[in-house]
C-alpha cells in the first residue's frame, strides 16, 4: 500500500469489522460452522501529497483498485474467532513524467481482541528497470495497531519511500 495513505488500511480493519458485526448478526447455531464467506472491492483515484513532501512533489494515483475475499470464523458459541481476509490491491502512481506499479497480493487476519496479522507481499512496487520497493513476509500487529513482530524485509514498513523512483 502506498505509504503516507492509511486509507488501504483503515478499509481493510473495516472489512474485518463489518464482516465480524455481519456475522454475529446471522449467528450460527451452539456448534461449529462453515465460515460465513464475502468479497470487498474498491476503486479510487487521488493525488497524495505526503508520501514524497520531503523530495518536494506530490505523486498521483489515477487507478488504486483494491479487491479480495473474506471468511468469517466461528467457535462453536457462534461467536467470531477470526477474519481472514485475502487482498489484491493495484495501483498506478505517477510524478512528474515517471510511473511505477504497485501489484500487492498478502492476507490479513484480524482477531476479535484487535490485534492481525498481514503475510505476503504488502508492498510489491514495479518501475522500468524492476522492483522498486518490496515488503513480504509477515507484520504482526497488537490491538492499538502497534507491530510488534515482523519476518522478511520491511522497508516501507521501516519509513523507506519509493520517491527516488519517481524524482525529477
Amino acid at each position: 500500500m502506498i505509504a503516507g495513505t492509511s486509507g488501504a488500511r483503515s478499509r481493510l480493519a473495516f472489512v474485518g469489522a463489518v464482516a465480524i458485526v455481519a456475522a454475529l448478526a446471522i449467528v450460527p447455531a451452539a456448534s461449529a460452522s462453515k465460515p460465513d464467506r464475502g468479497t470487498f472491492d474498491f476503486t479510487d483515484s487521488f493525488t497524495d501529497t505526503e508520501v514524497c513532501a520531503a523530495e518536494g512533489f506530490d505523486v498521483f494515483v489515477p487507478l488504486e483498485h483494491e479487491y479480495g475475499f473474506f471468511n468469517v470464523f466461528f467457535d462453536q458459541d457462534g461467536n467470531a474467532t477470526k477474519v481472514i481476509a485475502h487482498v489484491n490491491y493495484d495501483a498506478t502512481i505517477t510524478a512528474n513524467g515517471k510511473t511505477i506499479y504497485e501489484r500487492d497480493t498478502y492476507t490479513n487476519t484480524f482477531y476479535p481482541d484487535g490485534s492481525d496479522r498481514s503475510t505476503g507481499l504488502t508492498v510489491h512496487i514495479q518501475g522500468a528497470g524492476g522492483i522498486v520497493q518490496l515488503d513480504a513476509g509477515q507484520i504482526v500487529r497488537d490491538a492499538d495497531g502497534n507491530v510488534v513482530y515482523t519476518h522478511g524485509p520491511h522497508p516501507q514498513l521501516n519509513g523507506e519511500t519509493f520517491c527516488s523512483a519517481l524524482a525529477p
